[in-house]
């Protein structure tokens, strides 16, 4: 029966940081697409448009830039549109446009 419970431990340790979502780095600003392959940000980036008057399409989601003010849920703010595309600046730096 000790086994079991060892095992079971096991397993849980090995899973539970599968569990927890990514968050944005604070202080670094991100392309939309980069926080869409980061978390679960999809509902945050649609918000920070909506925030800012900006339009919610496709292009403005992917091709913005917006700041990682941190805190628990990795909270972004809009910064702006890249027209000509944002620009992945490379692990552990901002992105620009």
């Amino acid at each position: 029966m000790v086994k079991l419970s060892v095992l079971s431990f096991a397993v849980v340790a090995v899973i539970t940081p599968l569990a927890v979502a990514n968050n944005c780095k604070t202080g670094l600003n991100y392309c939309g697409y980069n926080l869409l392959n980061i978390g679960n940000y999809g509902p945050q980036v649609n918000q920070a448009l909506e925030a800012a008057n900006e339009p919610t399409d496709n292009g403005h989601i992917r091709e913005s830039l917006f700041h990682c003010n941190g805190g628990e849920n990795g909270d972004i703010t809009f910064l702006t549109y890249c027209g000509n595309g944002c620009t992945d600046g490379g692990s552990g730096r901002s992105d620009y446009c």
